[in-house]
């Protein structure tokens, strides 16, 4: 089956729309290689039945802490004849652990050809998959080739498997190995076509309207360029830096799409908290009030029991003087009968007030229910904003390796993510800073303040340098991606403040490093 450049977008599109879509993978079955120290080890792929009749192999070298690929490939096809949004391929380093490491696009311009690729782990298996973006944070469900065991005795392999997978992008084709390419167009414009209509599908014009621009006047440059044969190097340089500017838009879009929803979120809950409060404060004033009728019909009981008392010892007083006068009973029954009745009153008026006190208990048992109700929202309040705060740390800790502190959370960047006695940033460093500016963007209120430290390898002066320049390049690169410098502070400190004994080489790794304090308010300074 061949399928011309000049048409293959719209059957696919038919495809899409008559149902045509890619089974969700269930786990995928890897097998995780030991790489031994300065050897090459020769790795084999499979394919799987939707990847395109290709053939893959590795060569990997492990030395000085880096494992340097090189992937040749023959009779390969550009990703982009799967249709619907998926755009290019993608190499991926994976571990028995669960952790993927993004190690690159794989560039598909000619059917056979070769790439080199490196990372710094030391036992991983490796993964090819359909993407619909280059900078994939982690493999989608169209998994198309995955490295074989090893069959080198120095290299051993241990089978594991691959779960949550991200799902699949939308495709209009669901297995591209029988189809043919035939393109005269560079497939890199083909790709950056595709790039545009994702951002704006994402809606990235609004959210990212200057990078938006560049991106289509890159996109623009590279259709120019394509139509004339002798520019086809410009017009692949034009066509990834629109693809990288596409990238760009959507990840600020998603991001800042994500900070709206969080505001919304917070503004929620802030609006329920407050309501619940007033609440509170209503139920209080009502307690109080309760209270002091309380108290004012306990002083009416105690007037009335007083006037009981003296009703009593009049009724005894005026029998006794009956006893006494009995020759002036008939002179005194009239005034008799006077006390008899105001004796009765005055019973009447203790039945009443009884019942007036029992209301009044009543009452006063139902306002004490009320304020338990109202206590224990507060603290389920308590418990909310608790949850809150374990999730930033659980957000935090998915970024890179984080600890709590009395001055706020701390992410520690080691020194394998900067070049040997450089200050700049390597990729698996700006991959971690940008998720970490990310949480920063939906988070304005936690303020950073970003440490250097280095071993005590060398003079003094230079490793007080390193550490002020790594420090300031974390802090350049987090202002990069739009977190405001008025939020930061770098300081390096050298060999001052080690963590581990600078006489062995795994005390002076730990001691090369970048921490990055996050806490609302002014971060303090560590004591020395």
């Amino acid at each position: 089956m061949r399928v011309a450049a000049t048409r293959w977008l719209p059957v696919l599109v038919a495809l899409v729309v008559l149902g045509g879509a890619v089974a969700e993978a269930a786990d995928v079955t890897l097998h995780q290689i030991t790489f031994p120290e300065r050897n090459e080890i020769d790795v084999d792929f499979t394919r799987t039945p939707q990847a395109p009749a290709a053939r893959l192999e590795a060569e990997v070298r492990y030395r000085e802490g880096q494992a340097q690929i090189e992937l040749k490939f023959k009779d390969m096809k550009p990703a982009l004849l799967f249709g619907g949004d998926v755009t290019c391929y993608v190499l991926w380093a994976v571990s028995r652990d669960g952790t993927t490491e993004n190690l690159g696009e794989l560039w598909v311009r000619e059917a056979n050809d070769k790439l080199e690729f490196a990372t710094p782990l030391k036992a991983f298996a490796l993964l090819v998959t359909g993407e619909a973006f280059p900078f994939a944070s982690r493999p989608s469900e169209l998994v198309l080739f995955m490295s074989a065991p090893s069959s080198n005795k120095k290299a051993p392999s241990d089978p594991f498997q691959l779960e949550a997978l991200e799902p699949t992008p939308t495709v209009g084709m669901s297995s591209i190995a029988n189809i043919s390419w035939d393109s005269s167009k560079p497939v890199d414009v083909m790709q950056a076509d595709k790039a545009a209509e994702l951002a704006e599908r994402e809606g990235a014009g609004e959210y990212a309207p200057q990078i938006m621009r560049e991106a289509t006047i890159a996109l623009s440059q590279a259709r120019n360029f394509a139509l004339a044969s002798s520019r086809r190097k410009e017009a692949i340089d034009y066509s990834r830096r629109s693809v990288t500017l596409f990238g760009e838009a959507i990840q600020l879009t998603q991001r800042r799409k994500q900070r709206e929803a969080l505001e919304r979120e917070i503004e929620k809950r802030q609006q329920e908290m407050a309501a619940l409060e007033e609440r509170a404060r209503q139920a209080e004033l009502q307690a109080q009030a309760a209270s002091r009728q309380a108290g004012e019909a306990k002083v009416a009981l105690a007037e009335a029991e007083e006037q009981k008392r003296l009703a009593s010892e009049a009724v005894a007083t005026t029998q006794a003087e009956l006893v006494r006068l009995e020759q002036e009973k008939a002179a005194l029954a009239l005034e008799k009968q006077g006390l008899v009745d105001e004796r009765e009153q005055l019973l009447a008026e203790k039945q009443t007030l009884e019942a007036e006190k029992q209301g009044l208990v009543e009452q006063q048992d139902q306002l004490k229910g009320s304020v338990q109700e109202l206590s224990e929202r507060a603290e389920k309040l308590r418990q909310e904003r608790e949850q809150l705060s374990n999730r930033l740390q659980g957000a935090l800790s998915q970024v890179a390796d984080t600890r709590d502190s009395a001055r706020g959370y701390i992410i520690n960047l080691p020194d394998i993510l900067f070049d040997l006695n450089e200050a700049t940033l390597k990729h698996e460093a700006k991959v971690v800073i940008a998720k970490l500016s990310g949480i920063l963007l939906i988070m304005p209120e936690l303020n950073l303040r970003v440490e250097g430290h280095t071993d005590a390898t060398g003079s003094e002066e230079y490793n007080q340098k390193l550490s002020e320049e790594r420090a300031d390049s974390v802090r350049r690169f987090l202002h990069a991606q739009g977190v405001d410098f008025d939020r930061m502070i770098s300081e390096g400190y050298g060999e001052l403040r080690p963590v581990a004994d600078n006489s062995t080489k795994e005390g002076r790794q730990k001691n090369r490093r970048v921490e990055i304090i996050i806490s609302e308010g002014t971060v303090a300074e560590a004591e020395p």
